[in-house]
């Protein structure tokens, strides 16, 4: 274990989530993060202060005990031009890829992801604590899917009872679609056969859902698009979360003239090329997002709210994993076993 200095905690790792760029980072497809082995993964974590310096604890106001969520990123010092502008996540001074989970647990001390048992966290990394009504499961999914959903559906900049559709029904596309309800916007979610479940899910939430097919050719991808517009009317803005190229095909097409995208998940750049005439001939505003900077603790409002309005979104975590199971986790957040999670996790405790 660190020594823990004055401005510093140590936690003991409650509930980690296992998200999808985990699922590539275990398979060795980041060079980057090849290249700083030894990693420790996990940077959605929900944990409890078993150790805390005297100034930490009166700048946070934390005691031993407290139950806290960290952010992955965190401002820099030098108040670097993104941090300047809340956008920490794309510091200028410590990279987008410095934080937990992507730092090399070569460098002192160590702990730097939420798949351990303990997380060392120093004095500039942001931490929330946990309201006492939320159990860890909610936690979890509002620290992160949640809080990501609030941000990218502002970032659509659409506004009331306007149409929203959103592509890809993990736990980030349900996230999206709740957080759109709650805004007060109508909402489609769009996903495959097997999303069967996930979308059923959606549907008690207040969103309305489409199936469509892997095919993703010219024709069918029309076709989808024309019969989400024929139920639910124009589609103002899409939040495409799949990361698919069926997915950010289908966003192009469904999505109205000066409409806007969200894109937040990225297929490999050389699968397809970008349809920068329909861009054109469309006039379509296309943002590239990541993560959620400021809004965790909005997030946990909300989830309080949606709790006492009988949604627990902590009942989307439905696959819980020991560390010793890492693998098996993995495989079955990437659809590599029987299984059809919503939002997998690791226990460290079990």
């Amino acid at each position: 274990m660190p020594e823990i200095g004055p401005a510093d905690l140590l936690l003991e790792v409650v509930l980690c989530g296992v998200d999808g760029s985990e699922l590539a980072m275990f398979s060795g497809h980041h060079e980057y993060l090849n290249a700083r082995v030894p990693v420790i993964f996990g940077d959605e974590i929900v944990g409890r202060v078993v150790a805390v310096g005297a100034s930490a604890a009166e700048r946070r106001g934390l005691v031993l005990g407290d139950r806290v969520v960290v952010e992955a990123r965190w401002p820099c010092e030098e108040g670097c031009h993104t941090c300047q502008q809340g956008q920490y996540y794309l510091c200028e001074r410590r990279g987008l890829q410095n934080g937990y989970g992507t730092l090399s647990a070569g460098n002192p001390p160590h702990l730097w992801g939420g798949y351990a048992s303990h997380v060392f966290v120093p004095p500039e990394a942001l931490v929330y604590r946990v309201p006492d009504v939320l159990s860890d499961r909610t936690a979890l999914i509002a620290c992160s899917p949640l809080a990501n959903g609030l941000r990218w559906v502002r970032e659509a900049g659409v506004r009331k009872a306007t149409h929203v559709v959103v592509i890809g029904p993990g736990p980030q596309g349900l996230s999206c679609a709740l957080a759109a309800v709650a805004l007060g916007r109508c909402v489609t979610l769009v996903g495959l056969e097997t999303d069967v479940e996930r979308l059923r899910t959606a549907e008690t939430m207040g969103a309305a859902t489409y199936v469509t097919s892997r095919t993703d050719t010219p024709d069918l991808l029309q076709h989808a698009a024309d019969e989400i517009v024929a139920a639910h009317g124009p589609v103002d803005a899409v939040i495409e979360v799949s990361g698919s190229p069926g997915g950010k095909d289908l966003a192009m097409c469904v999505v109205r003239a000066l409409g806007t995208i969200v894109s937040v998940a990225s297929p490999n750049p050389s699968v397809r090329p970008f349809d920068w005439r329909t861009l054109m001939w469309k006039e379509i505003t296309v943002k590239g997002r990541i993560s959620h900077p400021n809004t965790v603790s909005e997030a946990f409002g909300l989830a309080r709210r949606l709790a006492a309005e009988g949604i627990d979104v902590g009942e989307w975590v439905t696959h819980v994993f020991p560390l010793d199971k890492v693998p098996e986790a993995i495989r079955t957040a990437a659809y590599k076993s029987a299984a059809r999670p919503i939002k997998v996790a690791l226990d460290p405790m079990a």
